[in-house]
């Protein structure tokens, strides 16, 4: 059986729809042939001045 690898997409961002899910979807379609085992999201917010930032990382944890 192969070992687990990991990949995080980490976003820091002001908009509330970052680019994530382009990214995502595009690292996929470019491993066709992995296992998913798990998908983890964390999420946080704090506001600087007059901005709110949003801090989002998903990561994916699979198999070659």
């Amino acid at each position: 059986m192969n070992p687990l690898k990991v990949k995080i997409f980490t976003y820091f961002t002001l908009n509330i729809n970052p680019p994530n899910e382009i990214q995502i979807n595009q690292w996929l379609a470019d491993h066709p042939d992995i296992d998913i085992v798990d998908m983890l999201q964390s999420e946080s917010m704090t506001t600087t001045k007059d901005n709110i930032e949003r801090n989002l990382s998903i990561t994916i944890v699979y198999r070659e």
